[in-house]
């Protein structure tokens, strides 16, 4: 549990388009590339193995907006573009306890968001706090406008992003105070529950998980902390172990005063379901009718409202490792003093527990509980018998498709019949019982993107790769206009700078499809590479020859071309250092010069446009990192640059001599965080742009001079820039934001 990351893996949402691909890999596609995936976030954001220093970027963004002059010349602020109607990963729900339509959501990367109308609309209640990703939410049941946020995602994948510390607001989400720092009071990074004392509202718990290693004391640890002041101190508990330990779940008894249950990992026998009756003082461990606890992983606790002596636990089994299964659904009807096991044969096939990982019971009837990982499932009689309610692999539209991944479930006691459910895609809901859902992510701008393009063409034809949503598009220029045009994990997209409707995008690996005209399905035209290869690489780069666009580049751990738009494709490399390739650059001034850059920070040319390539030329200026981009002079092949990921470093070299030396080009000015982009407009040669985990920065060249464009852009990761040259349009692709674009 504590020496390693389980990585939620990818599906597609389209059922036809997903068998397509389940037959052409000849297997389940959302079961089979966590590994690859995690090692893709990891070389970007990890330090120095596992947690990244949110400190650092926070004490960076300061730094930075002290040191550097805001980019005056741009009289323009930055508007988001959205998508707001396709959803992103949602992590914590919560509703007023007496006018349930008052909603809370909290994203992973896109901070926290309120609906005054059950979902149907959304407005941001918080985009400029130090950070945006959001774990856990709770409402004081006593005093409903007090809201408690744990910040820091828990969900135990490498992009569930750490925080620091727990927020709280008096007035209903219109002001924050960050309470508690995990700097100061030692609380998670990543907090993944809240849990307010319905007799006591000064009585707080939290919740959490760290990845440090199993013997690390002090600083970013995971467990279970309590504060008897509202939140303003804070205490470790220390029955589980003094050194790390994680906890899942915490649920207090709505009827019985003092009685408290929670959920724990410490890779060992301690794992599993304790109790407390005296409010926290003295806790017990809950084994009778259980597996065997060390099996025991992150389990989600249920409590019946209308009977609390029935309780219900989700349980991943720590001994399923990479697969990561159920061990069971348990249930209790004596208040914890024995358990049975009732999931039966039902849950076969259910998996990427320590991912998607609730369940809830119905505020009136204790035998209806509804659960959930990748798909939800319901019982009505206690567990005898269940239903699968969702269908991941459902048709959009159709009453049994929800997204998939189900980090958040609500049924209010206030509003019969309703379900909130947070996922991958946002919000599903449904008025019955969970018999029908419909999304209702409309307004919710939190689309988790890997990468974007503009159409030179056509500017309000946009789009880009997007985390579990696919390849999402508009082409109106709306920011509720957005479709997907390709499923799954969405991945790599260009658009032909002189067709609009010449498109390529990729998926997870090496799939790769092309559209002529949007309107039309596309094809696939993966490089025929085996399956070996195409599982070494998570996302493919694709670069598209500025003057022959049926000639394209793509790579695994080896460089692919096509000079026949894609219909063929041929290794045009051995394999290069071992590790994915992360960055191509076709230089628009000499089409035969080819920059390639890899995950272990490796650099490789070719001046012969592919037919032969250079041993590694990083050089020891290099910092060996991830190279996330590079980008060339329009009018001087030679003049390169790039941009470089990960920490303790800077991050943007130039070379003046086709990568043969390279010299540092942020000179100390930018952040210390992983940077992602950078471009050279080509009506404004003099300035390079950068985007970062910090926000975006603009170089005058000539001056040797850095200026901060992040101006009001929410505090989250810029993971690509675009230029459209016809508006001099801006565009920066958040990781949690969705998209924003600025007029320069």
């Amino acid at each position: 549990m504590l020496r390693r990351n389980k990585i939620k893996t990818s599906k597609s949402d389209n059922a036809t388009e997903d068998n397509r691909r389940r037959k052409k890999r000849g297997g389940q596609v959302r079961l089979s590339h966590h590994k690859v995936r995690g090692r893709w976030f990891q070389a970007r954001s990890a330090w120095p193995v596992r947690e990244a220093p949110v400190h650092t970027l926070i004490r960076e963004r300061n730094r930075v907006e002290k040191s550097l002059t805001p980019a005056t010349d741009v009289a323009a602020s930055w508007e988001c573009v959205g998508p707001t109607n396709i959803g992103g990963r949602i992590t914590a729900l919560a509703s007023h306890p007496v006018h349930p339509e008052r909603l809370y959501a909290g994203a992973a990367g896109g901070g926290v968001w309120r609906s005054n109308d059950a979902g149907q609309t959304w407005a941001a209640c918080w985009s400029y706090q130090d950070i945006l990703n959001i774990g856990a939410l709770a409402i004081d049941q006593k005093n409903p406008e007090t809201i408690y946020v744990g910040t820091g995602e828990a969900n135990l994948s490498s992009d569930s992003y750490p925080g620091v510390g727990l927020y709280k607001s008096p007035d209903g989400g219109k002001n924050w105070q960050l309470l508690a720092s995990s700097d100061r009071t030692g609380l998670p990074k990543r907090i993944g529950v809240i849990a307010v004392d319905p007799f006591d509202s000064k009585h707080v718990l939290v919740g959490g998980v760290g990845f440090a290693e199993v013997s690390s004391t002090g600083k970013d640890m995971g467990g279970m902390y309590v504060s008897f002041d509202s939140g303003i101190t804070w205490k470790r508990q220390t029955f589980i172990s003094n050194q790390n330990y994680w906890c899942h779940s915490i649920v207090f008894d709505p009827k019985n005063k003092g009685r408290i249950y929670a959920t724990f990992t410490e890779q060992g026998a301690k794992s599993g379901i304790w109790r407390s009756t005296d409010g926290g003082k003295k806790w017990e461990h809950l084994t009778k009718g259980l597996p065997e606890s060390a099996l025991f992983g992150r389990t989600s606790l249920a409590i019946s409202p209308s009977k609390p002596e029935v309780l219900y636990a989700f349980s991943k089994n720590e001994a399923s490792g990479d697969k990561d299964l159920l061990l069971g659904v348990f249930r209790s009807a004596n208040g914890g003093d024995s358990w049975k096991d009732i999931h039966g044969t039902h849950f076969h096939g259910e998996g990427q527990i320590s991912y998607g990982n609730s369940i809830v019971v119905h505020p009136t009837d204790p035998n209806h509980v509804i659960c959930g990982g990748v798909d939800l499932h319901r019982t009505r009689d206690g567990g005898k018998t269940w239903k699968k309610i969702t269908h991941w692999d459902a048709e959009r539209g159709d009453p049994m498709y929800a997204h998939a991944d189900h980090h958040a479930l609500l049924m209010p006691a206030a509003a019969p019949g309703r379900v909130y459910d947070g996922n991958d895609g946002g919000v599903d809901v449904s008025e019955n019982d969970g018999t029908s859902w419909t999304n209702r992510s409309s307004g919710l701008a939190v689309t988790m993107f890997y990468d974007m393009d503009v159409s030179q063409v056509d500017p309000l034809l946009f789009g880009g790769g997007a985390q579990d949503n696919g390849t999402v598009a508009t082409r109106q220029g709306l920011e509720n206009g957005f479709v997907s045009i390709d499923s799954g994990d969405g991945g790599w997209n260009i658009f032909d700078p002189k067709d609009a409707g010449h498109v390529f995008t990729s998926a997870y690996n090496l799939l790769i499809q092309r559209y002529h005209s949007l309107d039309r399905k596309p094809v696939d035209v993966s490089p025929p590479a085996s399956t070996d290869e195409q599982n070494s690489v998570w996302m493919c780069f694709i670069a598209m020859d500025p003057s022959d666009s049926e000639t394209l580049f793509t790579g695994s751990t080896r460089v692919w071309k096509t000079t026949d738009d894609a219909n063929t494709w041929k290794p045009v490399s051995k394999n290069l250092d071992g590790s994915p390739i992360s960055a191509i650059e076709i230089a628009t001034a000499n089409r035969r010069r080819i920059y390639v850059g890899t995950e272990n920070g490796g650099l490789f040319r070719s001046s012969d446009g592919g037919a032969t390539w250079s041993p590694n030329i990083s050089s020891s200026v290099l910092p060996g990192h991830t190279i996330t981009r590079i980008e060339s002079h329009p009018n001087d092949a030679d003049l390169a640059y790039l941009t470089v990921a990960n920490f303790g470093h800077a991050h943007l070299f130039r070379s003046h001599d086709g990568g043969l030396t390279w010299e540092d080009a942020d000179k100390g000015q930018l952040p210390d965080v992983p940077h992602h982009a950078v471009l050279i407009r080509d009506d404004q040669l003099g300035k390079v742009y950068v985007g970062n985990d910090a926000g975006v920065f603009v170089l005058d060249v000539a001056a040797g001079i850095w200026t901060n464009l992040t101006k009001n852009l929410p505090n989250a990761m810029v993971i690509d820039l675009v230029y459209q040259q016809k508006d001099q349009a801006l565009y920066a692709a958040t990781y949690g934001r969705s998209i924003w674009r600025i007029k320069l």
